[in-house]
């Protein structure tokens, strides 16, 4: 064959036409192979072709063991163990660690000092790491506070403590307090009077917001998307926390335009994963659709491609009769059946292609 294969209908049609199968194409055919997807003359071509060739026979008997490995699961493909997508999370939020320690280490002497998001790193990082010292620490500042009170009282002069403002319904919080936050803290909390959770964003700035309320309060929605929204201003674990809460109100469009942001562009690519993720039931809407794509195609992370591949499987088994996908899905499927570096994602896209009736 002088013309290069680029795509399954090339290969059947230069194989019926000569019968000679080129080392360089022994991959794409043997994923064809793998899934029944070649005639019985290029199955015997090709299974000439690798009795004579000891290299050809070594990725043919790969991709064989591959297909079989895949194939006797019980489950669906969506439902994979998905140890190895948490391993790819935990390294990468582990190298954004470090390499966030060693930006503070070189900054000058000074921000340390005066910077109210260094302090708070350094208070939460005790708390959370250091419980004894924590408790020490705790009982030494309760009792400078009761000495201080008493001074206080007898003092000329009072000085007023540092504000806290706390946002309610009335008033909003201001663009200013969301740009000014250095870092931010999100959890569900229980109040003393109700026994239902709500969500508390807080905003460290020099005059720290906190804002609680339930999920859908407009404030509150506000802040998680912000925080989301601005990987360069927060940390992935506030980035995180904020995607865990806006993945319950997903149905809201304005919601999911957001999350198909982070699954584009966030920095952490466990945050891009666990924003595809949270689209999940969403495959059939335009911008979640063409957000998978570019995931699936785009993505330097194969984790997030995984994912993008199994949301887009997900979507073809439950939205489409065979034949019906439109001529994008079919393009990227094959462009990743030729070139993505992952055999699962091949061996997914050659099955996607096969089910659509889109494979010869």
């Amino acid at each position: 064959m002088s013309e290069h294969l680029h795509n399954p209908e090339d290969v059947d049609n230069a194989l019926n036409r000569a019968m000679i199968v080129r080392c360089e194409d022994i991959e794409a055919l043997a994923i064809l192979y793998a899934c029944d997807d070649l005639d019985a003359a290029a199955r015997a071509a090709l299974e000439q072709h690798v009795k004579q060739c000891a290299a050809c026979a070594a990725v043919f008997s790969r991709e064989a063991r591959l297909y079989q490995a895949i194939a006797s699961f019980d489950q669906p493909a969506d439902s994979l163990d998905r140890a190895g997508l948490l391993l790819a999370e935990c390294r990468s939020q582990l190298a954004e660690a470090i390499d966030d320690h060693e930006a503070k280490r070189n900054q000058p002497g000074w921000r340390p000092v005066f910077s109210p998001a260094a302090w708070w790193s350094v208070v939460r990082d005790t708390l959370i790491y250091h419980p004894a010292m924590s408790m020490a620490a705790l009982v030494i500042v309760s009792f400078l506070a009761g000495v201080a009170g008493q001074r206080t009282q007898v003092a000329s002069t009072p000085v007023a403590p540092r504000p806290v403002m706390t946002v309610s319904a009335v008033p909003k919080i201001t663009d200013q307090q969301l740009h000014s936050a250095q870092s931010a803290s999100v959890g569900w909390v229980t109040p003393s009077d109700s026994r239902t959770p709500t969500v508390q964003v807080q905003l460290m700035s020099p005059t720290p917001t906190s804002i609680e309320g339930a999920p859908e309060d407009a404030d509150v929605e506000r802040a998680l998307t912000f925080v989301l929204e601005n990987s360069r201003q927060f940390d992935p674990g506030a980035r995180m926390d904020s995607l865990n809460v806006l993945r319950t109100l997903a149905g809201d469009p304005e919601v999911r335009r957001s999350l198909c942001g982070a699954a584009r562009s966030d920095t952490n690519p466990g945050v891009r994963m666990r924003a595809l993720e949270s689209l999940q039931g969403f495959e059939q809407d335009p911008a979640v659709r063409q957000t998978i794509l570019d995931a699936l195609q785009n993505d330097a992370n194969s984790g997030v491609r995984v994912s993008a591949i199994n949301l887009l499987l997900n979507s073809l088994e439950t939205g489409n009769e065979p034949g019906s996908a439109d001529p994008q899905t079919l393009a990227v499927l094959r462009d990743r059946l030729r070139n993505d570096s992952n055999n699962y994602i091949r061996l997914q896209s050659a099955a996607a292609l096969r089910d659509l009736g889109a494979g010869k």
